[in-house]
Formats: structure tokens, sequence, C-alpha cells
């Protein structure tokens, strides 16, 4: 794994040449869930492909400072690897949490982004105000115990303070994908976020990718068809 010089640090895994592509996971999972997903060996043909771990994730930092998890500062974080890899714009792919930060660069570096894919994240009104962060992470015990199963203490805590951000998010986010920067949204059909993503592109004249699965198997598994429309997406707005 490579790793960031700004503090806080975050660790990547890279693979590829051509246009960068960053690709932001959701919350409890990694950088190397794009691996394992098939996103990297799809792209990376084609594209140099970068996949953060996210602040409080993987093997990035994981201060226990709240601050250091708003959206502004981990938009920061992006931006900072995007100079330290030589680009000034990049390709983004965020899914769920990591859509929400997409968002983020949208609202505060729209020049430094080339297109956008926000997959399972409602722009407009975010996280349900009931869910709580006890709530999430019984869910996540129960349903994706491969994912919390390692976990410290430390590391839910971690994940407690990104999540405190998540749900502090500015509704109407929708608003940030009028700027003429080219979006696509994604969702599983399965997904409590899939009627207002599906809103949220009509409105916009957005195109849509509707999958099968639900809010954890889109990610965790797309289809094969799902990640090459993607990949034309974004080849489509690239020069390669």
């Amino acid at each position: 794994m490579n790793r960031t010089s700004e503090v806080p640090q975050l660790s990547y895994c890279a693979a590829g040449k051509g246009p960068l592509v960053i690709m932001l996971h959701g919350l409890l999972m990694d950088g190397k869930s794009w691996q394992e997903n098939g996103f990297i060996s799809a792209f990376s043909p084609s594209f140099s492909v970068v996949c953060p771990d996210l602040i409080g994730h993987g093997e990035s930092d994981k201060p226990a400072i709240q601050e250091w998890y708003t959206r502004d500062n981990q938009a920061l974080t992006i931006v900072n690897l995007m100079d330290e890899l030589g680009y000034e714009k990049a390709h983004i792919i965020g899914y769920s949490s990591g859509a929400w930060l997409a968002t983020g660069l949208l609202a505060l570096y729209p020049e430094r982004v080339e297109s956008v894919v926000l997959g399972g994240w409602d722009c407009t009104q975010g996280m349900p105000e009931s869910l709580s962060f006890e709530i999430f992470m019984a869910y996540a015990h129960e349903v994706a115990p491969q994912l919390t199963h390692s976990m410290s203490p430390a590391d839910e805590k971690s994940v407690e303070y990104f999540f405190n951000e998540l749900k502090k998010q500015t509704k109407g986010d929708d608003k940030l994908l009028m700027q003429g920067i080219p979006a696509l949204v994604w969702a599983g059909t399965r997904d409590p976020y899939y009627a207002p993503m599906a809103e949220l592109a009509e409105k916009h004249a957005i195109p849509l990718i509707s999958g099968q699965g639900d809010h954890l198997s889109e990610v965790n598994t797309p289809d094969g068809s799902t990640i090459g429309r993607i990949l034309k997406f974004i080849k489509d707005r690239s020069v390669i």
C-alpha cells in the first residue's frame, strides 16, 4: 500500500496508467474492496486507478478528533492525494459514504472533478434521521459480519466519528449536480436509496444505472454489465 504525506495520511492502492480515476468506498470498507469487486481490473487497462482507505478506515490514519472527519477536511485529503500524484483532475466514483464525499468535492473543488459517479446515496436527504450509530453497527454485525468481526474498539470509534459527519449532511446536495460536470447515478433496485436516486436522475436528466442488488451486494458483487456501463461513461469523457 502507498501512503500520502499530508496529515491525516491516507493509505491507497494504485494500478494502471492514464487519466486518473479515484474510487471512494463506503463505511466499514476500504480501498481494496474495489479490487475484490472487479472495478480495478476493469479500469486499470485504460486508467490510473487509485483507491484510498478513507480516514478512519483500513490502514489510513484514525485520529480521535471529530473535526478531521468533516466532509470539507476529507475532501481536502483527496485533493492532496491528487496533487501528490501530479493530476489536476480526476474522475470520481463514490459509493455510499464515498458518494457523500464525492459531493463534497463537487461543492468545494468542482474544477478538480472531470466526472462523477454517485452510487448508493441519497444526495437530497442524506441518512434517515432515525438511524443512530448503535442501530447501524448492530445491523452491520448481523448482515455483514465479515466487515466488523476484526474491528477493535478504536476502529469502531473511528467509524463513529465518520458516521457523525454523515448525519450532518446539508440537505439539497443534489443542486451540486447542476454545475455542468458529467454525472451518473447508480443503485441496486433493492437498495432503500434506490427510489430517491431514481428521482434524482429524472429531476436532473442524469443517466441512472439500476443494478439488481441491495445496498451492500450492489457494490460487493456488481454484475459485469454495471461495471461495463460505468467504464463506458468514464471512457466517453476521457482522452485515452
